[in-house]
């Protein structure tokens, strides 16, 4: 039968790893705008790439992709028109990653707040301590925020 292993964790190391990772998500926020902004951009140059690629497929042989039923055009009672291309018939650029918001709200436990704020929370409580030690399974609980 396994032992149950018993080790102290340095209060002070604790303390570092959430002060760095706090700085971490704070640059983050900051930096999100740009990113976002960044990712309009190249989400809109990779949405004119794909065009331009289904353009030249379909004007260079448009029969073929009939032929082959690669192509389907449709339209909406709203009078869309969807034209849908078998991607097989070309290579499509790599489609740009959103940014994920780091100030976004997400259930931790039974609250709906930021990650921030709970490990900001968390980091008041350790510095309120005088133990120069913590038990293994707190820096588990906080690591798990991590």
């Amino acid at each position: 039968m396994p032992r149950a292993l018993s080790v102290k964790v340095p209060t002070s190391s604790l303390i570092a790893l959430l002060e760095d990772k706090i700085a971490t998500i704070k640059t983050a926020i900051a930096d999100y705008p740009t990113a976002k902004e960044q990712y309009k951009a190249d989400l809109k140059a990779y949405k004119r790439s794909v065009l331009d690629l289904a353009i030249a497929k379909i004007t260079s042989n448009p029969e073929v992709l009939f032929d082959k039923d690669s192509i389907d055009v449709s339209t909406s009672y709203r009078n869309d028109v969807q034209i849908t291309l078998d991607k097989d018939l070309f290579e499509l650029p790599e489609q740009p990653t959103e940014p994920e918001n780091p100030s976004r709200k997400e259930w931790i436990g039974k609250d709906h707040t930021t990650k921030l704020a709970v490990l900001e929370k968390t980091l008041a409580v350790l510095k309120l301590t005088t133990q120069e030690e913590v038990n293994a399974s707190t820096y588990n609980s906080v690591m798990e925020l991590l």
